[in-house]
C-alpha cells in the first residue's frame, strides 16, 4: 500500500471523525506533510498520532497486516477506494444494477459513495433481510433454520464490529 493510499485512508478517519474543524485541519496538515508511512498505519490502526521509533515500527507494520486482512484497515480502505471511482460511468451502472436486484442497496444509498456509514447500513439491511428469511424458513422449512441462524450470527458479529468502529474512532454513529 503506498503513502497516498494511506493518506487518504487517514483522511477518511478524520472526516468522520467529530473533531473541530481547526483540529481536523490540524490532522490534515499533519497527514499531508509530516506523517511517516508507520505514523500513518498507526494513525489507521487506533486512530491516534504517535511518535514512531525503530522497534514500534515493526509492531506496527505486524499490526497493520492483521487488520488489513479484515479489520478496521480493510473497512476503511473499502470506503476510501470507493470514493476514488465514485462518480464514473461503470460505477453508477454497477450502483443501478445492484439497486433494482437489492433492497439494501436501495435503501443505503443507491449512489452515495461506500463510506463506513453505508457499510454499517448495509450490514443493519442484511441482518433485517436474514430476519425475515428465518421467520418464513421456521414456518415453511425447519431444516433451512440452523443455516439462517448461523448466518445472522456473523452477521451481528461483524455489525458489533462496525459499531466498535465508530466508537473506537469517535465517530458519530449511522442513523440509517
Amino acid at each position: 500500500m503506498t503513502k497516498g493510499e494511506l493518506q487518504i485512508m487517514a483522511g477518511v478517519l478524520v472526516v468522520e471523525s467529530k473533531l473541530t474543524y481547526p483540529a481536523k485541519k490540524q490532522l490534515f496538515t499533519f497527514i499531508k506533510t509530516e506523517a511517516t508511512e508507520s505514523q500513518l498505519k498507526a494513525f489507521l490502526l487506533d486512530g491516534k498520532v504517535v511518535i514512531v521509533d525503530e522497534q514500534s515500527e515493526q509492531i506496527i507494520n505486524d499490526r497493520f497486516m492483521v487488520s488489513e486482512a479484515g479489520g478496521r484497515v480493510a473497512k476503511v480502505r473499502k470506503s476510501a477506494m470507493s470514493l476514488q471511482v465514485a462518480g464514473t460511468p461503470v460505477w453508477a451502472l454497477y450502483r443501478l444494477i445492484r439497486a433494482t436486484m437489492d433492497i439494501c442497496t436501495k435503501r443505503c444509498g443507491t449512489y452515495e459513495a461506500n463510506t463506513s456509514r453505508r457499510q454499517h447500513c448495509m450490514i443493519k439491511c442484511k441482518i433485517d433481510g436474514l430476519k425475515k428469511q428465518l421467520e418464513f424458513a421456521k414456518k415453511n422449512s425447519p431444516d433451512a433454520v440452523p443455516g439462517i441462524q448461523k448466518k445472522i450470527e456473523k452477521e451481528q458479529e461483524t455489525y458489533g464490529k462496525s459499531i466498535m468502529s465508530f466508537k473506537n474512532r469517535g465517530a458519530n454513529m449511522p442513523e440509517k
